[in-house]
């Protein structure tokens, strides 16, 4: 799936940024111990994290809208405007209609499962169902995750992410003054989990669009 090589790039990239700033946490954690000021370079870690994905999930869609519109695959529930669909130069075209789904996805978290999943079913049936089976390759039986446990781990990571980049990361319960706890631990694991979810979808969003009686 060579299309997608550069916006896997791009997001690996992106991800190895989110890494950097745990570098940076785990430095500033040197030069000044116990400072809770060091854990803002957790936050951004996190949020770096979330809006990778979100990017990814992005380019993913527009990529594989041009690829399909190009080609005369099948999709679904995308709809462009006549004005877009009566361009008489094909490669305006293509390029209209991806811009037009661009902005059509352009206020949307794609780590909201939900929302995931409403696009994704754009290209494929089932995404969830050919995510968790990814996933699930070669892992331990006591390990499967479900794909409700896997969209449960997403929507934790969304609502954190909220939290620190929507409500300054504070806890009201302290009158504006103490902060929801961070930690190393958790916030690598979330950009693993986030990795290794992310880089399964290129493969779920080029499948071919089934009936799902065909599935």
């Amino acid at each position: 799936m060579e299309r997608f090589a550069d916006a896997i790039r791009a997001f690996e990239h992106a991800i190895q940024r989110a890494h950097q700033m745990v570098a940076l946490f785990d430095a500033l954690a040197a030069l000044r111990p116990d400072d809770r000021a060091n854990d803002d370079a957790l936050r951004s870690s996190f949020v770096q994290t979330v809006s990778s994905f979100d990017f990814f999930a992005h380019e993913l869609a527009i990529i594989e809208a041009k690829h399909r519109f190009q080609n005369a695959l099948a999709t679904r529930n995308i709809s462009l405007p006549m004005e877009v669909m009566t361009i008489s130069n094909a490669d305006e075209r293509f390029t209209a209609a991806a811009l037009q789904v661009r902005q059509a996805n352009s206020y949307k978290a794609f780590v909201d499962p939900s929302k995931l999943a409403e696009m994704l079913s754009c290209y494929c049936t089932k995404p969830w169902d050919r995510i968790c089976e990814r996933l699930n390759e070669g892992i331990a039986r006591d390990d499967l995750r479900t794909a409700e446990q896997i969209k449960g781990r997403l929507k934790s990571i969304w609502k954190r992410r909220n939290q620190i980049a929507h409500e300054a990361d504070v806890d009201p319960t302290y009158a504006g003054i103490g902060l929801w706890p961070i930690d190393k631990t958790d916030t690598v694991s979330t950009i693993d989990f986030i990795f290794k979810l992310a880089i399964q979808l290129p493969h779920v969003i080029a499948c071919e669009l089934r009936a799902p009686d065909d599935e």
